[in-house]
């Protein structure tokens, strides 16, 4: 499955988006009618870190089998305005492949919270040698997170890189069952210790942008 992130930026306290429920499934049909399906992400204001602000305001996501119709719709995001809040924008796109890394049969029956992780990849590593070692290295380190319930993996394709390197070489999903449950694992020895250990074999130091979110699926893919 392709997915195109669009990450946005709002004023402090407003809503990234121009509404939610049926009325916005018709109007994201008429504008994108290609999309297998469409999310709201809205950031939370309970982040990791008690009083601090979520890197985003939240992220549109949409799903495509399509490359062409995934490519096209991530060249005008313009046309997406009507779904936004009033002095919401884009700032960042990021499309790749989808990948579910882990997921827990409960995922689908209880609540979750996300943390969405949009991050670039070492400084002078080539982008395959990259994706490769965040998935088959990084990726069962990773799959152990404490309380998550799913952790999902977006690579970008590599026509992404052919007009330039994207904002961001990866972007990854954990969920848990609560903010409490998120906090506990950012704070645990497997996040502070294994994991935080690995990052600088493929991570650019200080590049990573974690927000806390809870995911409104306007249209199931």
């Amino acid at each position: 499955m392709l997915k195109i992130y669009l990450l946005l930026s709002a004023p402090v306290g407003q809503d990234p988006f121009a509404g939610s429920g049926q009325a916005v499934a018709s109007r994201f049909r008429e504008l994108v009618p290609a999309a297998l399906g469409y999310s709201q992400t809205r950031a939370l204001s309970e982040q990791i870190e008690p009083g601090s602000e979520p890197a985003y305001a939240g992220v549109a996501e949409l799903w495509f089998d399509d490359a062409g119709e995934a490519f096209a719709a991530a060249a005008d995001v313009a046309a997406l305005a009507p779904l936004w809040g009033d002095r919401a924008a884009v700032t960042a796109v990021v499309l790749g492949h989808e990948r579910i890394v882990m997921r827990l049969p409960e995922h689908h029956s209880v609540g979750f919270i996300k943390g969405v992780f949009p991050f670039r990849r070492k400084a002078q590593m080539a982008v395959s040698d990259f994706q490769h070692y965040w998935w088959h290295t990084h990726g069962p380190i990773a799959a152990k997170t404490e309380g998550a319930l799913c952790y999902v993996q977006c690579h970008p394709l590599p026509a992404c890189y052919r007009e330039g390197a994207p904002p961001f070489d990866g972007v990854t999903e954990l969920h848990w069952p609560s903010v409490a449950a998120a906090r506990s694992a950012m704070a645990s020895a497997q996040m502070r210790t294994d994991q935080a250990g690995d990052a600088p074999n493929f991570v650019e130091a200080d590049s990573v942008m974690l927000f806390l979110a809870k995911e409104d699926r306007v249209i199931p893919a």
